[in-house]
């Protein structure tokens, strides 16, 4: 008798330490660890400090998230822990900003680490499925669009017979990207990654993008429009380049200095993204094989979209060209056209996820 006295005594005891851990580890969650007061309030704050430790102010972080169509809640599917899709917004955000320990975070803004870990990579996850505005979007990008941006260029002493929008590429810890580049700022087709050693030219072959410029680049009255991509791509096609050699005409020369002119915007975009975001920059947090570094920066772009259209920077305002809004970014309708559906499928999304299954499976030989 007193033996099964003492066993329950026992597994009543153990019940409640279960039980106190528990709360403590809600507690935890819930008013942080280091930060006196628990969680920081973010409604106080701010629009100045929004914008210093998220790059958004607080009305457009909620736009953002109506635009993104992210759910109201947001359930973390490793620890089944709750947050306002506001909040995981600004955990996904917070990381890409600030170069930073998880401690140091959770001393900041009082978001316990492991629940400040979770959401915001959750939140990558969730936005992983909004490949379209990376992707080209003839119904956004009319003809009379593209011929819009082919003046807007020309006003910035581009040759008069030539009608561009940019063309650039990326190398990130060995992950290389093709890009392109509007006068409005705005990245209007990535593909990547890809290893690092590959040229741009092959890159630009594998993208797929050849096709789609000979159908959908023209003006209204069927004229072709062109990009221009630095000396490394070949001239073919809707592609132009800079003249080659060392004995050029000056004709030749004068050409590829207005033509540099209109292209270096092409590195701004990438200097813009790395400043607005320092954690793409910070190198021993990016391990290839053992961390999302292409989505990380595939989203990063996304947002850095939408950052552009929100405060318009260097690119937009240096050509005079603004961004669309955020709805006629983000919001586009079925694209009557198989082949570029296909391409869209065939998105860098996509093929990181299959490099992944690759990798998993490779790792349990």
């Amino acid at each position: 008798m007193e033996r099964l006295i003492l066993q329950s005594s026992i597994g009543f005891y153990s019940l409640l330490q279960d039980v106190l851990e528990q709360q403590d580890q809600e507690w935890i969650a819930r008013e942080g660890r280091f930060r006196p007061g628990g969680r920081i309030s973010l409604d106080d704050l701010g629009d100045d400090i929004w914008v210093e430790q998220f790059r958004f102010r607080r009305h457009e972080i909620y736009l953002l998230s109506d635009i993104l169509d992210l759910p109201p809640v947001i359930v973390c599917s490793q620890s089944r822990v709750k947050e306002d899709s506001a909040s995981a917004l600004c955990m996904l955000l917070c990381r890409l900003v600030h170069v930073s320990r998880l401690v140091d975070v959770e001393m900041q803004f009082g978001w316990e680490r492991s629940r400040f870990s979770h959401h915001s990579d959750n939140s990558f996850i969730n936005l992983e499925p909004l490949e379209a505005p990376l992707a080209l979007d003839p119904h956004r990008l009319t003809p009379e669009k593209l011929t819009y941006f082919a003046t807007v260029m020309q006003q910035r002493g581009a040759p008069l017979d030539c009608r561009l929008v940019f063309n650039g590429w990326k190398r990130i810890h060995c992950l290389k990207y093709h890009s392109l580049i509007t006068p409005d700022g705005i990245v209007i087709h990535i593909y990547g990654p890809v290893e690092g050693r590959r040229h741009d030219e092959t890159v630009y072959q594998q993208s797929g993008l050849s096709a789609l410029l000979e159908k959908h680049f023209v003006k209204p009255d069927g004229s072709p429009l062109f990009i221009y991509g630095d000396p490394a791509y070949t001239v073919a096609g809707r592609v132009l380049a800079g003249y080659k050699g060392a004995a050029l005409s000056p004709e030749q020369i004068q050409f590829n200095t207005l033509m540099s002119r209109c292209r270096e915007p092409v590195e701004w975009s990438f200097k813009e993204v790395v400043q607005q975001f320092p954690f793409l920059d910070f190198s021993r947090n990016h391990k290839v094989l053992l961390s999302p570094c292409g989505l990380w920066y595939l989203v990063a772009i996304l947002l850095g979209n939408a950052h552009t259209i929100l405060h318009h920077p260097q690119i937009p305002q240096y050509f005079q060209c603004p961004p669309p809004t955020l709805e006629e970014y983000f919001t586009g309708g079925p694209v009557d056209d198989a082949e570029l559906d296909a391409w869209c499928l065939d998105s860098p999304w996509v093929q990181r996820d299959e490099q992944q299954d690759d990798t998993d499976s490779d790792s349990d030989v």
